[in-house]
């Protein structure tokens, strides 16, 4: 009896502290509300309000949201606390933490049922503060009721194996879970497998009761099971865009990546390092279990195999099946998606603790001993337990929050402060808007925060906000007064507007920031495009030309990437290493200096301007703004862009500007193509500049080959490696002809792997340049020395040609250069290679004025 008060006296304790634990800040940690959790609170407020989910459907079985069902376990629990506390952040997340504080209780319930009570006290301290279950404890994810159902479903199962008649509340626990979390739809039946090969005696020996339990779990799932057969088409939406099954692969293939899906689940790295990837689903440098478990893990498992009774195998097989359904879908490992086997992972360990107790109770014959050894078990565990939790604690409440609350890759912080101060200032702007850059169902949070009316909003559909995309002009207009939510990057589509607020994230970064904008900037937007044209050898040509088409404008972005996913019968999706031409006609009542300034995804560019290159060499964009002035004719000019894409978005954007980057008001365009051809003015030759072949001999060198790859093919290469004892390469140019101003063009290669070299002209050191695998243009000086390295393509190497600027103090008239290159701040497998290509100015048409154009970049960043 005295034991038994001890251990009902620490199962207590254990649960204050993890009440505590998962109660303590919890509306502002984590930090925001990420947009799954905002559904599932309006739900519940607006059901238990109303009895009206956001769809205007009654009491709903299961509640369509965000293009998936949610389940409806969570959202109906909610409503108890929603109703009781009002609709907040805690209030929604308390739910999460009765459901991790039940689970809790009932892991000691189902470890006193397979072993002993001391077992299930150990487990449910071991889940109390294991990462993984605490984690999810805190947020208001779904996911965290199944463990619950599943647990208490389990005790009644086992239970009935002990001779109890619990079989049929059994099975419907079990059938619950279905309305749980979807995985239970792939777990729940692979358990229940286990179980009857397990127990098949019994269960025969039992058949009326058996048949009893089939009963009440056919009944508990067949709602669900005719819901989602009914709804198949929207029911196995999330399923499709989540797996990562391939049909086409074969049998072989999908059984080996299966294969290496499922190990991931009980990897050193997911376990005990890094957890889950996802900044939302754990803490990062901790794993999902606490290092302390894993050595009574591997004890625990050791006795469940070896225990007489068969029941202890059921943790063994829980454990094996726990991983089979997230193997099936994309974000591998899954710490949410593989909830369920953390309560397992707890169990063991308590078994194999419990275990090392009573192997030191033997120990000590003399009863006094033998409880001091246990003693001294019990506080060493805690000696390494202790610190390890008050360590993921302090970094969980601390310094979490600063990395996972800001965007919507975290936890979407900011709207309740944003839409708090927009309420406040609404009788002051005819419009209020919310941007949806970065943004993951924005339009959630208007219904959380403000508690709209359900009835209300599926009347009319208003959230008294427009959440938009600030780039797409076309769905709002300026002639209002507007109020807008923007990202920092936003502030770039308007040459008018008057910064309020700044809602700021824990780490600082600006979340928000809430303007009143009066004017937008003007944008190229009415284009013709032509393509695509595969560019799988760097040329971005492969057929014969075909018809210009006109790409809507309905946003200033031309986004390319979605134009051609539904325009081009070829190349359906997102399609991969392609080229595409757009044009469109500026018309200029004058003849006048502008700017073209131009942004965009990191893909490769090049333009031209009424038949000229504004682009000698490729240039490389991103998000920040680049230009270059251009000249535009009187009349009408042709501006054509070429891009190819690079990474995995393939858009940009451009605008003709004046010096100041303010629009150029008298210019217009128009999408066509000029009645009469447009013939190149050659640009006037620089005399003061002669180009000149960069290789002629090599003179040093540390490795060669014969032909080793380039974007031409290949051919004699020589270079240098950063594991040379001297890590250089040295070869003399062609003849100089004049004593003037020289640019030597050369055929190179570089490693992909990051690094610095040092540039030396007769042996005076010119320049540092950067080793790298960036596409593009890339231009480095120093003094009177310039170097530009143009990338032409990923072969062996970043692989282009080098242009190498030198002062007419180096030339000697008839005479070669010296060129060498030295590796100085270098990382692993950097290197550098000289070709043999004694022909890069005829192949590559370098001329004075286009390599001066290129050294001296003309494109430059404008600041904002």
């Amino acid at each position: 009896m005295e034991r038994r008060s001890v251990q009902w006296g620490v199962l207590l304790a254990v649960v204050l502290l993890a009440t505590v634990l998962r109660v303590y800040q919890l509306k502002a940690v984590p930090a925001g509300l990420f947009c799954d959790e905002a559904a599932l609170g309006y739900n519940a407020w607006a059901i238990g309000t109303t009895g009206m989910d956001e769809n205007g459907k009654y009491f709903p079985l299961f509640i369509w949201s965000f293009g998936g069902y949610k389940n409806p376990v969570y959202v109906y629990s909610a409503i108890i606390p929603v109703k009781l506390l009002g609709l907040d952040e805690f209030s929604l997340r308390l739910t999460s933490a009765l459901f991790g504080v039940g689970t809790i209780i009932g892991i000691f319930f189902l470890g006193r049922a397979l072993f002993t009570p001391w077992v299930g006290v150990f487990a449910a301290v071991f889940l109390a503060v294991c990462p993984w279950h605490l984690h999810f404890s805190r947020i208001a994810f779904e996911l965290i009721s199944f463990p619950f159902l599943f647990i208490i479903g389990l005790t009644l199962l086992v239970r009935y194996t002990e001779g109890r008649r619990t079989l049929p509340a059994a099975m419907l626990l079990f059938g619950l879970c279905l309305y749980a979390y979807a995985i239970a739809a792939v777990f729940v039946p692979l358990f229940l497998i286990g179980f009857a090969l397990l127990y098949l005696p019994t269960l025969l020996r039992r058949w009326r009761e058996s048949l009893l339990g089939l009963a009440a779990l056919v009944a508990t799932v067949a709602p669900a099971a005719i819901f989602l057969y009914v709804h198949r088409q929207l029911s196995t939406m999330y399923f499709r865009h989540t797996t990562n099954l391939d049909t086409s692969e074969g049998l072989r293939a999908l059984a080996q990546r299966f294969g290496g899906y499922y190990l991931q689940f009980f990897s050193r790295d997911f376990l005990l390092n890094h957890g889950d990837p996802i900044s939302r689903h754990a803490v990062r440098g901790f794993g999902e279990l606490l290092p302390v478990f894993i050595p009574l893990l591997i004890l625990g498992a050791v006795v469940a195999l070896l225990y007489r009774n068969r029941a202890p195998k059921l943790i063994l097989w829980w454990l094996a099946v726990y991983p089979v359904a997230p193997s099936l879908m994309n974000e591998i490992p899954s710490a949410s998606r593989g909830i369920i086997g953390v309560a397992a992972f707890c169990l063991l360990a308590a078994l194999g603790l419990a275990a090392a107790f009573r192997v030191l109770g033997w120990i000590g014959h003399w009863r006094p001993l033998a409880l001091a050894l246990q003693a001294a078990a019990l506080v060493a565990v805690g000696h390494v337990l202790v610190p390890e939790v008050l360590r993921y604690w302090k970094v969980y409440v601390n310094d979490y929050p600063r990395h996972s609350a800001p965007t919507y890759r975290g936890f979407q912080y900011g709207y309740r402060d944003t839409i708090q101060y927009m309420e406040s200032r609404r009788a002051d702007y005819d419009l209020l808007m919310l941007t949806e850059t970065e943004g993951n169902q924005s339009q959630i949070f208007p219904l959380f925060y403000n508690h709209v009316d359900p009835r209300v909003w599926n009347a009319h559909h208003d959230l008294g906000y427009l959440v938009l995309d600030p780039a797409e002009y076309s769905r709002y207009s300026m002639n209002q007064r507007i109020l807008y939510a923007l990202r920092p990057s936003d502030l770039e589509v308007f040459s008018d507007y008057k910064v309020l607020k700044r809602i700021v994230a824990p780490g600082g970064e600006v979340e928000f920031v809430i303007a009143e904008v009066r004017a937008r900037k003007h944008f190229l937007t009415n284009w013709l495009v032509l393509g695509t044209f595969l560019n799988d050898n760097g040329k971005g040509v492969d057929r014969d030309v075909i018809d210009w088409r006109q790409i809507l404008p309905q946003f200033v972005r031309v986004d390319l990437d979605s134009f051609f996913a539904f325009a081009d019968p070829r190349n359906p999706g997102n399609a991969e290493h392609v080229c595409a031409y757009a044009a469109l006609m500026v018309r200029s009542p004058s003849a006048q200096r502008a700017f073209l300034e131009v942004a965009g995804s990191r893909d490769i560019m090049r333009a031209w301007l009424n038949g000229g290159a504004l682009t000698p060499a490729p240039i490389l964009l991103n998000e920040m703004p680049t230009r270059r002035p251009i000249d535009l004719e009187a009349g009408g000019n042709l501006l054509v862009v070429s891009s190819c894409k690079t990474f995995d978005s393939w858009y940009f954007t451009a605008r003709i500007t004046d010096a100041s980057g303010r629009d150029v008001p008298d210019i217009t365009t128009a999408p066509g193509m000029p009645e009469e051809p447009i013939v190149a003015v050659a640009p006037a030759a620089d005399t003061s500049l002669q180009v000149v072949e960069g290789f002629g001999s090599i003179l040093t060198f540390k490795h060669t080959d014969e032909k080793y790859p380039d974007y031409r093919g290949g051919a004699r290469s020589w270079w240098a490696h950063v594991d040379d004892a001297e890590g250089e390469v040295t070869w003399r140019t062609a003849p100089c002809p004049q004593k003037k101003r020289t640019i030597f063009a050369l055929t190179a290669s570089m490693s992909e792997a990051p690094g610095e070299a040092e540039l030396f002209v007769n042996d005076t050191y010119a320049l540092t340049f950067k080793l790298s695998d960036e596409p593009g243009t890339h231009t480095w000086e120093s003094g009177s020395y310039r170097a530009t390295f143009v990338s032409k393509g990923a072969a062996a190497g970043n692989s282009g040609i080098l242009l190498l600027e030198v002062p007419p103090e180096q030339i000697t008239v008839g005479q070669s250069v010296q060129i060498r290159v030295v590796l100085a701040k270098a990382k692993e497998d950097s290197w550098f290679m000289i070709k043999a290509y004694q022909d890069t100015l005829a192949h590559e048409h370098v001329t004075p004025a286009a390599a001066a154009e290129m050294v001296h970049a003309t494109w430059q960043s404008r600041a904002n």
